[in-house]
């Protein structure tokens, strides 16, 4: 087995603005960054996304009926997507003059548009995830193998199939670990927020729930604008605690009518879920509520860590770029703002005063790559046999390694995830 790997990294999150690509070189227990690059989505490749991913929330995930009903609309949603991403990897390698020769895989998770984990399926025939994205689609315009349908083998060995951050940042401590920076807490802010803590030898994570989610929702369906970009629409508004009390009760409901926010990891959660609550508020003070609701629910979380709250947290995901989340989260954590009377004692247990808060960044792990490098890291981890979601991260039976390997010019036909609805039989 090879000591150094060089492998690609791809993702496209839910918010559908851009796809990340990175490029990162694994040498023993160095995980080191050589390039990255951000390509925009176009609005009608976004635009045809959401419009899929209602269709999927109304049918209940049903992609074969979509494909087979509305297989014009799908493909060309689906090949648009893989050739923006080919575009995306082949501009990348040549403004940094990298020869593909030299990539031993690209890791592809695809654009998710329908996910039902165990831990809220009504029974087990109802699991299911759904990645759109052909791998070898990818393979065969970019001419590297393509790791991808990484999820599929986890939700198959009983998992939820997310989150993958776990291991990866587990990977990642190994470094800060030498650097004194332990036990340490990594916490995403994406579309959807997760925790991963990480002390001794072990690893646990999992879903928080909506992050970035309600804040883009509002700002997008109110000002057409992508983003409440540096947090200039929250500034203006107030906290509503009634608001967020509606939010925190009845927001993130599972099929059952659960909240998800209770429930004890391993978790996972999906955006076709998340329900803004109504309510009459201006819209700046329905923004700043979201945003403290983003901060709140991942400090709450802090109650399901199986050790005391560490000192350091490591913060990444594009979320975290909004400086009153990034405050009402350190405030949160060090017992510095009000919280709903029912939850006082909890807040109170989990609060650390001595918590340190920094970017990634700081100990070179770029966060803004950070999602796209989770998938570089679990292509190597395919190519060497190691597993990527454990039971203490997904729920899984044992230790499973994710993904399928596909060549150039090779034969394989499909086009979403394996694990889909349907994928097991009554």
């Amino acid at each position: 087995m090879k000591s150094s790997y060089l492998c690609m990294g791809i993702m496209t999150g839910n918010s559908l603005d851009a796809a990340d690509v990175v490029l990162t070189k694994f040498e023993n227990n160095l995980i080191e960054d050589i390039c990255g690059y951000t390509k925009d989505i176009p609005q009608n490749i976004a635009d045809g996304f959401r419009l899929l991913k209602n269709k999927l929330a109304d049918n209940g995930g049903d992609i074969k009926k979509i494909y087979i009903e509305e297989k014009d609309f799908f493909t060309d949603i689906h090949n648009q997507y893989i050739s923006l991403i080919a575009e995306a990897i082949n501009e990348m390698l040549e403004k940094y003059h990298i020869n593909k020769k030299d990539i031993d895989a690209i890791g592809f998770h695809g654009q998710t548009c329908y996910h039902l984990p165990p831990s809220v399926a009504k029974n087990v025939y109802d699991v299911n995830t759904l990645q759109i994205g052909s791998g070898q689609m990818l393979s065969d315009l970019t001419g590297i193998p393509v790791v991808f349908d990484f999820r599929s083998d986890d939700i198959m060995n009983g998992g939820e199939g997310a989150p993958l951050a776990p291991v990866h940042n587990q990977h990642l401590a190994m470094d800060l670990q030498q650097k004194g920076v332990f036990p340490v807490v990594f916490c995403n802010g994406g579309n959807t927020g997760n925790i991963a803590i990480i002390y001794d030898d072990k690893v646990v994570g999992w879903d928080v729930g909506p992050f970035n989610h309600f804040i883009d929702e509002l700002v997008r369906n109110e000002k057409n604008e992508s983003c409440d970009y540096d947090g200039k629409y929250g500034s203006k508004g107030q906290i509503n605690y009634n608001l967020l009390e509606k939010l925190f009760e009845q927001s993130v409901l599972t099929q059952d009518g659960d909240n998800f926010l209770l429930r004890m990891p391993p978790k996972s959660s999906d955006p076709a879920w998340y329900k803004f609550a109504e309510t009459e508020l201006v819209f700046e003070d329905k923004v700043r509520t979201a945003e403290f609701f983003s901060a709140y629910i991942m400090v709450y979380g802090l109650k399901f860590s199986p050790i005391k709250t560490p000192d350091y947290f490591l913060v990444f995901g594009g979320g975290w770029n909004n400086p009153i989340i990034r405050k009402d989260f350190e405030n949160l954590l060090k017992g510095q703002a009000n919280v709903l009377p029912q939850h006082k004692d909890i807040f109170a247990e989990v609060q650390n005063k001595k918590a340190i808060i920094k970017w990634s960044d700081e100990f070179g792990y770029n966060g803004k790559y950070m999602e796209a490098r989770i998938f570089a890291d679990m292509a190597k981890c395919k190519l060497t046999n190691e597993p990527f979601s454990l039971p203490s991260t997904s729920g899984c039976k044992n230790p499973t390694i994710g993904g399928i390997v596909v060549y150039p010019d090779g034969d394989n036909t499909q086009l979403w995830s394996r694990a889909a609805k349907g994928w097991i039989n009554k």
